[in-house]
């Protein structure tokens, strides 16, 4: 169970989130418009802060925070980064496709992260998206960022631990 000032804090951090102030050990925030139900949309939050809430009780913070954006939410999925692989619910990944000394490591790092990349503890980043077109925008935008880059987008199907 948690206690009202957590889930106080997470709606308020999430709600920061929401109006693009990037807070640090921030949720990773997925707005899925659904094209068969018009003006409804799927929200997936990935955030390892989840990890003491049970399921319902993420769908409610979730729901909080959006309370004031006028988004029709169809569902609202709140999941850790390992959650989100082991569940498949982020099968795109965009990785860098770059020789060492070409470019900076820390500039291809912060790039990622900018993009919503996960920071995994063996100093990688962990980029990944719920849907093709969300890692193809992202991928862009990357390109963009990074025009000397090689960017390369893969489709993770089954979970190998």
């Amino acid at each position: 169970m948690v206690s009202d000032e957590q889930r106080g804090k997470l709606i308020e951090q999430l709600a920061r989130e929401l109006a693009g102030e990037k807070t640090s050990q921030g949720p990773v925030v997925f707005e899925i418009p659904l094209e068969s139900r018009g003006t409804r949309t799927d929200v997936l939050v990935v955030w390892d802060a989840w990890k003491s809430l049970s399921s319902s009780d993420r769908s409610d913070v979730i729901a909080e925070a959006y309370k004031d954006s006028g988004l029709n939410i169809a569902q609202a999925l709140g999941v850790t980064h390992q959650e989100a692989i082991e569940q498949q619910v982020l099968p795109y990944s965009v990785l860098p496709m770059i020789r060492r000394g070409e470019l900076g490591e820390d500039d291809v790092k912060q790039a990622m992260l900018a993009e919503g990349g996960i920071p995994l503890a063996n100093g990688k980043v962990d980029l990944r998206f719920p849907t093709m077109a969300l890692a193809e925008e992202a991928h862009r935008r990357l390109t963009d960022t990074i025009p000397k880059g090689y960017w390369s987008i893969v489709q993770t199907v089954g979970y190998v631990p």
